[in-house]
Order: C-alpha cells, then sequence, then structure tokens
C-alpha cells in the first residue's frame, strides 16, 4: 500500500479530520482534548496529511524555526499504520521539502517513547527530556 502526501487547508474538512488523528494519539490516551488548545498557530505553517487511498491517515507539519533551520511538527499515524514505513516516508518527504526551501537542519521535539525513530532518522538530542502536555518530550536536530 502506498501513501500520498497532500497539502492540507486550514480550516477544510481534512484538516478537521487531522485535528482528530492528532487527538486520537497525542491527547486521549493521557486524557486530554486537543480541542482544548490554541490550534490558530496551525494557520501559519505548511501542513500535510497522510492519505492511504482517499482516507487522511496520519500528518505532519513544517514550519520556520530560525532561518537556518526547518521544525517539524505533529508526526503521526493512526495507530493501525504505524510500524509499516509510512512515519519514515513521512519524515524524509518533509525533510527533502525543507532542504527544496533552503534549510540546512531539521529541528522536532519528539516524543521519548519513539527517541529510537528519530534517532534512526538522524536526529540527534539536544539537551535534557522535559514534559510537555504531561508526555516526556525530547528536542532533537538533524543536518540536511
Amino acid at each position: 500500500m502506498d501513501i500520498t502526501i497532500k497539502e492540507l487547508v486550514y480550516g477544510s474538512d481534512d484538516y478537521e479530520k487531522s485535528i482528530d488523528i492528532r487527538n486520537e494519539v497525542f491527547r486521549k490516551p493521557w486524557g486530554l482534548n486537543i480541542r482544548d488548545e490554541d490550534l490558530t498557530v496551525d494557520k501559519d505553517m505548511q501542513l500535510f496529511g497522510a492519505y492511504l487511498e482517499d482516507e487522511i491517515i496520519g500528518t505532519i507539519f513544517l514550519t520556520e524555526k530560525d532561518s537556518e533551520t526547518a521544525q517539524i511538527k505533529s508526526v503521526t499515524l493512526l495507530p493501525e499504520y504505524q510500524n509499516r514505513g509510512f512515519g519514515k516516508y513521512l519524515m524524509e518527504y518533509t525533510e527533502n521539502l525543507a532542504r527544496e526551501q533552503g534549510y540546512t537542519k531539521c529541528f522536532l521535539m519528539g516524543r521519548v517513547s519513539k527517541l529510537y525513530f528519530y534517532e534512526k532518522m538522524g536526529y540527534e538530542k539536544v539537551g535534557e527530556p522535559f514534559d510537555y502536555q504531561t508526555i516526556p518530550h525530547i528536542n532533537m536536530i538533524k543536518s540536511l
């Protein structure tokens, strides 16, 4: 099965579905609701959905951290699509896009539980773990 990556339009039906996916993976397991948060910052990012056939199954966002560094955010796949190579594909797609846009580094705030995945993708830890939304995270960076 091949996935397709499409740009999401802030406020569109597919954007709303992306919120539900992020909520399912990022917040519900910890008793939180992403819709309680201010998501207006999303409108200033490049938003992408991962599609299997015509159904959105995941997300990845790209924004500028500084003139040399792109930041990757909201890397998620519905649980039934994890561990199938789709996450790697999403990351590579977004890193290539950042490279094409002139960035020389990618930064992300990754969950400590996903550390192995990001290290396998070439990211290195920056600093010490910290809690974000009550979940342990760590900042990571990769040269492009």
